[in-house]
């Protein structure tokens, strides 16, 4: 055999290896994300999920209100196979029955998180506010350079 044609073969091993790799380790991925989402369907789920958003203050606060969420996830798995409307009653009730629990800061974010939730805006795993700064879906459309105008580099985006 040549060393052109060892070359070769060599080459194409190595790439029908990382393929297969590569499709091994997205599987591997995938089967993970469709077990987390399974997971945010029980009430350890709902109840961790829940938690990261109100951040109790005090041990005694995060148990009063793990005891509410977990008595609630089994509606909250119903109602993720029926519709919004049933969803945002659900809401409404958890929020009236942890509200006394609850700081004004707290009620206010978990407040604006099962709004967000309940009208599709944001699922738990989308939420990269906090670790950039800014919610991805209110950003700005970036100013966009124009050639055709002379002595300005940049010009700004047609309104909507």
């Amino acid at each position: 055999m040549s060393p052109r044609t060892k070359s070769i073969l060599l080459l194409a091993g190595v790439l029908l290896l990382g393929m297969l790799l590569g499709a091994l380790g997205s599987g591997t991925v995938f089967n993970r994300r469709i077990a987390k989402i399974a997971e945010l369907r029980t009430s350890r789920g709902m109840a961790f999920v829940l938690e990261k958003v109100v951040r109790p203050e005090s041990e005694e606060q995060r148990q009063a209100f793990r005891e509410v969420i977990e008595a609630t996830a089994p509606g909250y798995a119903d109602v993720f196979e029926r519709t919004g409307t049933d969803l945002r009653a659900l809401n409404d009730s958890v929020l009236a029955r942890v509200r006394p629990l609850l700081t004004e800061q707290q009620t206010q974010r978990l407040q604006r998180y099962l709004t967000m939730r309940s009208e599709g805006r944001l699922s738990p795993r989308h939420d990269r506010s906090r670790s950039r700064g800014q919610n991805p879906t209110d950003r700005r459309m970036r100013r966009m350079p124009v050639d055709s105008v002379p002595g300005r580099e940049f010009a700004e985006p047609p309104s909507p």
